[in-house]
């Protein structure tokens, strides 16, 4: 009896066991690449896939510099004796950090038929299919904008473009008759006019003037109020301020967007250099025309093992395979150093990445009965 149980347990261990590799491998009488040429007909269940090539998510953050002129920068020097002023408006970029991240994607140029024995035609679940949404990623290779940061104009600069005007006394002689005598007598009158830019350009000066003389007055303790420390505190910050915002008109204000930018490539097989983006001072951001763009960056790959002499030694310890009877096709990634250059001046090196694009595709022998396609490639 004991024997019994024991065989029927060794049996149902061998069924379980079986199912599960139906369920998890995929048995093959032949391997087709797609696309199939136009004289051959496939019977019976299959199933596509695709080898997976490595892709790269690019992120780049840019600074976009404004440089703003100040509205009495010509008074700057005369008037404050500052040389270090802001001298005209313009706008320009730099690059501060540009980082990569490896992925798997499917390989559309590898893509390929399998068609299935009698027996796992039937055991193969219909839902392997939409285990692999992967395959579907549409990668995005126009850049996505994000600004971090925005920093604006001041109020007070912006608001101090507006036109000002004073009172001016205009003194005449007005003739008038009085008890039938004609008679010169004196007359004032008032009228407003517009001041000139030395006239407003003075009186900031004398702002700025009276703010540090008032700092003075309140730190070295001269004032007959005897303030709390926090209101005298609060009293300095603003009259601080009161003498930046003015300044400002005089040097000028120097504002910095922080702008990052995300997108992905594909290199191509067995390239060794590809443009990336192009950053120009005054062009900014762009991904497109890079070829001939001096502002180009380029990202390089160097690989770290000779590929020639592995795939000559594959080519020499492979079988041949009849055309009729093909195994799976897979691919091993290769450990390449990837850098980031400019002009062929190398500016960054990122590392060592595993690169699928680099390796050799291999033919198994068919029949294999134990392979796991997600494990080569991406089902669809």
């Amino acid at each position: 009896m004991m024997k019994n149980r024991q065989f029927i347990k060794q049996c149902t261990l061998v069924v379980l066991l079986t199912v599960w590799g139906c369920l998890t491998a995929h048995s093959q009488q032949n391997v087709l690449p797609l696309p199939l040429d136009s004289g051959i007909t496939v019977k019976g269940s299959t199933l596509s896939y695709m080898l997976p090539t490595t892709a790269f998510k690019v992120t780049v953050d840019i600074t976009k510099v404004r440089e703003i002129k100040g509205y009495y920068a010509d008074y700057a020097q005369t008037l404050l004796g500052l040389t270090n002023v802001v001298s005209e408006n313009k706008t320009f970029y730099k690059v501060n950090h540009v980082q990569l991240e490896p992925m798997d994607v499917p390989d559309t140029r590898h893509a390929y038929l399998v068609q299935l024995t009698g027996a796992q035609a039937k055991t193969v679940p219909q839902e392997t299919a939409n285990q692999y949404p992967a395959m579907m990623l549409q990668l995005n290779s126009e850049p996505q904008a994000f600004t971090t940061h925005s920093e604006p104009i001041p109020d007070f600069f912006k608001n101090y473009s507006d036109l000002s005007y004073t009172e001016m006394e205009d003194s005449f002689v007005e003739t008038t008759i009085i008890d039938g005598v004609v008679t010169q007598v004196p007359a004032n009158r008032t009228k407003t006019v517009s001041k000139t830019n030395s006239q407003k350009a003075q009186e900031a000066a004398d702002a700025i003037s009276k703010s540090r003389k008032d700092q003075y007055t309140l730190v070295s303790g001269e004032h007959e109020t005897p303030y709390p420390a926090e209101t005298l505190e609060r009293m300095l910050q603003e009259l601080k301020q009161w003498e930046k915002n003015y300044l400002y008109l005089f040097t000028g204000l120097v504002l910095e967007d922080n702008i990052r930018y995300t997108f992905y490539i594909v290199p191509e097989e067995g390239s060794l250099s590809m443009p990336l983006f192009a950053c120009g001072q005054s062009d900014g951001f762009s991904t497109t025309n890079l070829t001939n763009n001096s502002n180009a960056y380029w990202i390089t790959f160097e690989p770290m093992m000779n590929t020639t002499a592995i795939e000559e030694a594959l080519t020499a310890s492979t079988p041949a395979i009849s055309a009729k009877n093909q195994g799976y096709r897979f691919r091993k990634a290769m450990p390449v150093r990837v850098s980031l250059q400019q002009q062929q001046k190398n500016l960054h090196d990122f590392g060592i990445f595993n690169l699928r694009q680099f390796g050799r595709i291999q033919t198994l022998e068919p029949q294999q009965n134990n392979i796991e396609i997600p494990s080569i490639g991406f089902i669809f």
